[in-house]
């Protein structure tokens, strides 16, 4: 018979088992390793996410400010359109003196006069109001035909916010502008 050199050349049964880790030794424990992540992964991954959310936020006001400045760019443009066709359909009030059609019964002028030249506050729709309620200004300039068989030009331009000013030819004190030039004959 055959002397065991080490606890392991046992014949590996109950009884050998229960002897065996009596006296201190136990069978090899096979360490297995966890799917989880460490502490320090944990805080990479934090700091890696807080630093893109604070990307995002920084950029949120400059995308703000944006869409404002696109939705009013827009309503100007729909208010230049709505006042160069005021202007083109003007209609006339005593011989020779014509007042722009619809909401813009303030500008007028008369055959063979001067230039004239308006300044109005605009809500967001287009419409004339009170400066309290505006968010656009217009500004026509307009140079009359000298009867009713020439033709004449008008410049219409719409800036936002309402605070700009018209001075020298442009707009000062504005975040933005459209602007157009028409020809018009008058209406009989």
């Amino acid at each position: 018979m055959k002397t065991p050199s080490s606890p392991t050349s046992f014949k590996k049964g109950p009884l050998v088992r229960f002897f065996l880790w009596g006296v201190g030794w136990a069978p090899p424990v096979i360490l297995r390793r966890r799917s989880a992540f460490s502490l320090v992964e944990v805080v990479i991954a934090l700091g890696l996410v807080s630093f893109c959310l604070l990307a995002i936020v920084g950029l949120l006001p400059v995308g703000l400010k944006a869409v404002k400045n696109s939705r009013e760019e827009s309503a100007a443009a729909n208010a230049l359109n709505q006042l160069a066709e005021a202007v083109r359909n003007a209609t006339t009030t005593a011989p020779g003196v014509y007042v722009a059609d619809g909401a813009f019964t303030n500008i007028t002028w008369s055959l063979g006069s001067g230039s004239a030249s308006f300044t109005n506050p605009l809500s967001l729709y287009g419409q004339t109001t009170n400066s309290a309620g505006s968010r656009l200004v217009a500004r026509v300039d307009i140079v009359p035909p000298v009867d009713t068989r020439s033709v004449g030009r008008a410049s219409v331009s719409i800036a936002w916010p309402s605070a700009a000013t018209w001075s020298n030819n442009a707009w000062t004190q504005s975040d933005g502008s459209v602007s157009a030039g028409i020809q018009f004959l008058p209406k009989q």
